[in-house]
C-alpha cells in the first residue's frame, strides 16, 4: 500500500473513504459542506489568488503532506471560480514544490523538499551580474561557514567524524588530480554544514558553493602551488572539527577560507575582471 491509497483523517476527523462522499453533488450544496473555502473575489490573476488560498489552507492544516486535494471541479466550485484557474493555480503549486500530481489518482501534497529552496536560489545566482557575483558569494561563505565550521565541532556525530577524515584521506590519495580534489574539496565542505545538524545550512551552502564549482575546477587546476598547504588547512579544520574544538574550528575555517579568497582574487585579476 503507498501513501496514494493509505487510508488517513483528514478532513474534521472522518476517514478517508467518507472523505470522498461528501463530494456526492446529490446531497449539499459544496459550500455548506466546506465552510473554511470560501469563493475568491474574481480580478486579475485569479490563479494566484487561489494557489495563495490553497497554501494558507495547507498551512493551516486542512491537508497535511501525503493528503490528496479534492477533485478539481470541487475545488472550482468551493472557490467560485473556473475549472481552467483551479489548474493554473495547481500548476504555480507544483511548480514551487508544494504539490505533485499523480496520474490518474489526483494532486497530492508533498513532504517539504529542502532543494527545491536551494535550486531556486541557485537559479537567482546565476542570473545575477557575473561581475562581483564571485567576491559576494566569497563574503557569504565568510559568514556562514565559519559558524558552521563551529557547530560541527559541537554537534558532529561519531559518522560524521569519521566521514570528514575519509575525505581527508581521499584528498591525499587523489592529490594528483586537480577535478577529483575539487570535487572532494566540494563534498568536504557539504559535510561540514550536514554536520551542524541544522539543514538549513545545507540549503543555504549548497547553492552557494554549487555556483563555485566552477572555481573549485578552476582553482585546482591551475593552482601551480603545491597541494600541502591547503591538504594541511582541511586536515586541521577536520582534527579540529573531530576533537570537539569549536573556537579552534572557526579559527582554521577563517584561515582556510581567506587563504582561498586571496587566490580568487588573483586569478580575477590575471583575467581583468577585478581591478
Amino acid at each position: 500500500m503507498n501513501h496514494f491509497d493509505k487510508p488517513k483523517i483528514l478532513y474534521y476527523g472522518m476517514p478517508y473513504d467518507s472523505k470522498l462522499r461528501l463530494f456526492d453533488y446529490a446531497s449539499k450544496d459544496m459550500n455548506e459542506r466546506f465552510p473554511v473555502i470560501e469563493p475568491i473575489e474574481r480580478e486579475q490573476r485569479l490563479y494566484e489568488r487561489v494557489s495563495e488560498r490553497i497554501l494558507d489552507l495547507i498551512h493551516g492544516g486542512m491537508w497535511e503532506p501525503g493528503d490528496r486535494l479534492p477533485a478539481e471541479r470541487d475545488l472550482a466550485q468551493s472557490f467560485g471560480v473556473s475549472r481552467t484557474v483551479v489548474r493554473e493555480a495547481v500548476k504555480v503549486l507544483e511548480a514551487q514544490g508544494v504539490l505533485e500530481s499523480a496520474t490518474g489518482s489526483g494532486v497530492y501534497v508533498r513532504e517539504p523538499d529542502s532543494r527545491m529552496v536551494s535550486r531556486s536560489f541557485q537559479t537567482y545566482l546565476q542570473l545575477q551580474d557575473a561581475k562581483d557575483i564571485d567576491i559576494h558569494i566569497a563574503e557569504i561563505r565568510r559568514v556562514l561557514e565559519t559558524e558552521i565550521a563551529a557547530l560541527a565541532a559541537a554537534r558532529a556525530t561519531a559518522v560524521q567524524r569519521s566521514d570528514l577524515i575519509a575525505i581527508c584521506k581521499e584528498m591525499r590519495r587523489f592529490s594528483g588530480s586537480a577535478r577529483t580534489l575539487a570535487d572532494l574539496d566540494f563534498q568536504l565542505h557539504l559535510a561540514l554544514a550536514f554536520a551542524t545538524q541544522n539543514e538549513l545550512f545545507g540549503v543555504l551552502l549548497m547553492p552557494l558553493m554549487e555556483q563555485l564549482r566552477e572555481f573549485f575546477l578552476i582553482h585546482w587546476d591551475d593552482y601551480g602551488g603545491p597541494t600541502e598547504p591547503v591538504l594541511t588547512q582541511h586536515e586541521a579544520l577536520v582534527d579540529a572539527v573531530v576533537a570537539g574544538d569549536a573556537e579552534l574550528a572557526r579559527q582554521c575555517m577563517t584561515e582556510h577560507l581567506a587563504f582561498s579568497e586571496k587566490l580568487m582574487i588573483k586569478r580575477l585579476q590575471r583575467l581583468g575582471k577585478l581591478a
